[in-house]
């Protein structure tokens, strides 16, 4: 992986950690401060619950005669106060200090809540006025230890800490392997981008070069008349054509990855195709002394598909069969139904293609032979724009090696519906 892309791994593993942590974080706070209320809610029913059974307790006593009972139950500790704040009943004899001055618990005649520290230690208070006859003139004052639910919270921010621990390693390594391997597809995206434009200027570069030697060449013959300077002129055309063939090739491809490729689509009889293509490449095998041959294996199927870009898909085909076909040798063309599906071949009987390089032809700029391709013009793009053609009538095509030497292309392309042939049903018959 290249140092950029390094770089954008270990930026989208921080973001994504960062913001897991910030989650976590956040539900951990509002975890801790949830449990904490939920024990403080609990805490504070307790003191006044426990607060209405000592005020029952000390109207019985008053009532009775008979003393309260000492060391209150559960955990709790009270005082009554009187009305100037002197300490009427201390059972566990609670020192009081830590609360200031008695007659400051007297402050509201409403029930309070107040937390304080005795010797370090939290306690919830509750203070309240009494309410039975015999007790009016009194405040009780309910405590009880807070140590339990304080260690209850720091048990739990401990989980929490460690959890989050865990959970930010494994998030760390979760978006490691993810960011590696969502990545790959941007990354070979990005390389095959790159391969892109270095093949597509190293192919515009060379005729360039050749176009400005012509033009020097012909800037030193000023003085010669034109027709001295033919083969150069020549040189300069088919350079331009070629220019031309390849800023057209380039423009297909733009398109077709900005999802731009339009299609103007309609009924095709490929066997009408494969006689159409014979004819227009006819001419070029002569002259190369390459036999043509046109087979129409049964019913002649119709597809729906754009006319002009079939053509140029066939055109495409044969020109790269006739390039590797010898002198002397044949290139056949053949139409059938197979699959609920019109399939068009085109077999040449070349030099074929290495089976380790079969599954790069289709790329683009991706050529077996340079040497050859460049003599004959090509620029490595013709079945790149065969194949996205292909895919975008939504059919496929494949390169096999021929039994008989070279290379099979086959393209697939699905019939149109319930639409009857326009052919006759020839068994292996010429076209």
């Amino acid at each position: 992986m290249s140092a950029a892309f390094v770089h954008i791994r270990w930026r989208l593993v921080g973001w994504c950690v960062l913001v897991l942590g910030a989650i976590l974080l956040t539900l951990g706070g509002l975890l801790d401060a949830s449990l904490s209320r939920s024990l403080m809610d609990s805490v504070d029913g307790n003191l006044a619950s426990s607060s209405q059974t000592a005020e029952n307790e000390l109207a019985e006593s008053v009532q009775t005669g008979r003393p309260e009972r000492e060391g209150y139950r559960g955990g709790l500790f009270y005082v009554v106060l009187d009305s100037s704040g002197t300490v009427v009943d201390n059972p566990q004899s609670v020192d009081l200090s830590p609360l200031g001055r008695p007659a400051d618990l007297l402050g509201s005649p409403a029930p309070r809540f107040t937390t304080v520290d005795f010797a370090g230690d939290p306690v919830r208070i509750f203070i309240r006025p009494l309410e039975k006859p015999d007790l009016q003139a009194l405040t009780l004052v309910v405590g009880q230890s807070l140590a339990p639910e304080r260690a209850e919270e720091t048990r739990l921010v401990l989980l929490l800490l460690l959890g989050g621990a865990v959970g930010l390693l494994l998030s760390f390594l979760g978006a490691w392997f993810l960011a590696s391997r969502a990545l790959v597809p941007i990354e070979q995206a990005f390389l095959r981008q790159q391969e892109f434009v270095a093949d597509a200027s190293h192919e515009l570069r060379t005729p360039l070069t050749i176009l400005r030697s012509a033009t020097d060449l012909l800037d030193e013959r000023s003085d010669e008349p034109l027709r001295a300077n033919k083969d150069l002129f020549d040189g300069v055309r088919r350079e331009i054509a070629r220019m031309e063939r390849l800023t057209q090739d380039l423009l297909t491809v733009a398109r077709s990855d900005r999802g731009e490729l339009q299609l103007a689509l309609g009924q095709v009889d490929l066997g009408e195709l494969a006689r159409d293509l014979a004819r227009r490449v006819d001419v070029l095998a002569d002259k190369r002394d390459i036999r043509l041959e046109a087979y129409l294996d049964g019913a002649s199927p119709v597809v729906e598909a754009d006319p002009d870009r079939l053509h140029q898909i066939g055109l495409i085909l044969l020109d790269n069969a006739l390039n590797h076909t010898p002198p002397g040798g044949a290139v056949r063309i053949v139409v059938r139904t197979e699959h609920d599906g019109g399939v068009l071949e085109v077999e040449d009987h070349g030099e074929g293609i290495p089976a380790a390089q079969l599954s790069r032809v289709f790329d683009r700029f991706y050529r077996v032979d340079r040497a050859r391709s460049r003599a004959t013009g090509g620029s490595g793009l013709g079945l790149a724009i065969a194949e996205t053609l292909v895919a975008a009538h939504g059919g496929r095509i494949t390169l096999t090696p021929n039994p008989g030497g070279g290379v099979r292309a086959t393209v697939w392309l699905p019939l149109a519906a319930a639409l009857p042939s326009v052919a006759e049903n020839v068994s292996a018959a010429p076209v």
